[in-house]
């Protein structure tokens, strides 16, 4: 009896897994398997097999330069996002004046679409924007500041439309500590560093390391910011794009290895990430 129990109770959990394995295989796993195979195919061919695609990627000095300077964007934009975060929780975490309005701000950036996003801040840190304009008018600089199409003026774009994930992990984690954490500490004679330091820190980490990941993964993947602000400054995505927008005949092979390798990479790096970010702070 409890035999047959357990088969319908597995039956029963399959045919509830099923449409979640089915839209996982459809949207997921299925399209990923078809850019591998298109990029194991010589480049407008439907048959054969060849590695040509990913050794010309990787062999290309111009390819090895996008690739640090996508790893190079999505770093340094997480790694800012993670100093802007912490500060930004622990001081909302006091409820100061106007603390809800802050926190609406936060989640503007990924409320606003990609490319509305962009347009906007060319229009904010253009020459005649109002960030200009305001040091032109109020600071009497002599001469506007050159941030659209910049290397520094794409990471403050990255950072504007990725943190907001880090921020809302971080300071939700943040929320939830105990107080009585920091009390007991206090009361045995730490110092408000060390509260934050040995205390804080270690107990939110986890909220950081979710929201620090999640920025990672959408500032490696960015495609529109990059596209509209980048100029000169192409990412792997952007890269890819080029392969099937621009060239005629679009060259999808050489687009899938792209792929495939950006794919690699970024799990890759994601699990070197979180090993570091899990290791005991000392």
């Amino acid at each position: 009896m409890s035999h047959f129990t357990n088969k319908r109770q597995n039956l029963i959990t399959f045919l509830l897994l099923s449409p979640g394995l089915a839209g996982f295989f459809g949207l997921f796993f299925y399209p990923m398997l078809v850019t591998l195979f298109r990029s194991l195919r010589p480049e407008g061919q439907t048959s054969g097999w060849t590695l040509g695609n990913y050794a010309a990627f990787l062999s290309d000095p111009d390819f090895r330069g996008i690739i640090w300077l996508t790893f190079f964007l999505a770093i340094t934009s997480t790694f800012l996002s993670i100093l802007l975060s912490v500060p930004l929780a622990l001081l909302l975490r006091r409820k100061p004046v106007g603390h809800r309005l802050f926190r609406l701000t936060i989640l503007v950036p990924i409320t606003v679409p990609g490319l509305i996003g962009a347009l906007g801040l060319l229009l904010f840190w253009g020459s005649r924007g109002w960030f200009n304009l305001l040091l032109l008018q109020v600071f009497r600089l002599k001469a506007p500041l050159t941030i659209n199409y910049t290397l520094t003026g794409l990471v403050i774009f990255y950072v504007w439309h990725y943190f907001s994930y880090t921020a809302i992990t971080t300071l939700s984690t943040l929320e939830g500590l105990d107080p009585a954490f920091e009390e007991a500490a206090r009361v045995a004679g730490a110092t408000p560093w060390q509260v934050l330091r040995y205390i804080v820190i270690p107990l939110i980490m986890p909220g950081i390391l979710s929201g620090s990941v999640l920025t990672f993964m959408a500032a490696f993947g960015a495609f529109s910011i990059p596209l509209i602000t980048g100029g000169n400054y192409r990412p792997l995505s952007v890269a890819i794009y080029k392969q099937i927008g621009i060239f005629i005949p679009a060259r999808w092979s050489a687009a899938s290895a792209m792929a495939m390798i950006m794919a690699a990479l970024q799990v890759v790096f994601l699990i070197f990430y979180m090993r570091i970010l899990r290791r005991p702070m000392a």
